[in-house]
């Protein structure tokens, strides 16, 4: 696989591509429900993704927690749109007849985060299977049933295509998890709450400061004169699909060059 400049493109629905046309997908329980909170709910939602499977899209990595799904996923961004809508859909009218409720069952649609870099491509492979550890349901990323972690560590059938496997495989020689998993944020944008903006924004500013604390011959304002484009430097900077302060300062970094 190839990673190439970030495209700048953005669709009608308002998504961003990837040009590596890898993205992390998350889906959410409305107002944080606990949708996938019985082993029973998690086998189904698995039971979806495998039915509505379709060619052209491929699943790197996933993580069914109690509230939320992480989906690390290969295909064009139309597919992935195609392919979350019919799962989704499957889940939710199960999920109202088995609770007996009507409405919605997801937060919104789900969110997708394109990834431009291969270094990036394994942070979230590893961040996805850490969900449990981090949520202190296990110690360890293999002894959670409900991930990828073990189709890859047992070799068990599941979700991941044998494409997936050796990609994953080849990989790991290079991005081994005792060298990436020091090197992700203890705090990552996407698990604050959807209504703590301002949080967000502090958070962003700090993660500047630090980097105007390691460029002291650097200014703000240095920053902004950067880019050729102003408004795409703005968007950067405020840009709520990028989930760490690694991949911010990767960002800044990218525009001194």
């Amino acid at each position: 696989m190839k990673f190439t400049e970030r495209s700048d493109e953005l669709p009608r629905n308002g998504r961003r591509k990837s040009s590596s046309d890898f993205y992390h997908v998350i889906i959410r329980g409305i107002n944080r429900e606990r949708i996938f909170e019985t082993n029973r709910h998690k086998e189904k939602l698995t039971k979806y993704l495998k039915e509505k499977e379709v060619e052209t899209v491929e699943i790197y990595a996933y993580c069914i927690m109690s509230n939320h799904l992480h989906l690390l996923l290969h295909g064009p961004l139309k597919e992935i749109s195609e392919y979350m809508k019919a799962v989704q859909t499957a889940y939710a009218l199960y999920y109202n007849r088995k609770m007996e409720r009507n409405g919605h069952v997801f937060q919104n649609r789900f969110k997708s985060f394109p990834i431009e870099s291969e270094e990036y491509l394994w942070q979230c492979f590893y961040y996805i299977h850490l969900n449990p550890v981090k949520a202190k349901i296990t110690g360890k990323m293999n002894r959670y049933q409900y991930s990828s972690a073990q189709e890859y560590i047992y070799e068990k059938k599941g979700l991941i295509r044998e494409n997936a496997r050796q990609f994953i495989k080849s990989g790991q020689m290079t991005y081994s998890a005792e060298r990436v998993i020091p090197q992700l944020e203890e705090v990552y944008i996407e698990d604050l709450p959807e209504d703590t903006k301002e949080q967000k924004e502090r958070i962003f500013r700090k993660w500047i400061e630090i980097y105007l604390e390691e460029h002291p011959d650097l200014q703000f304002w240095d920053l902004q004169k950067l880019p050729e484009n102003r408004k795409d430097f703005a968007e950067t900077m405020l840009d709520p699909r990028v989930m760490s302060r690694k991949e911010l300062l990767r960002r800044l970094d990218k525009f001194r060059q």
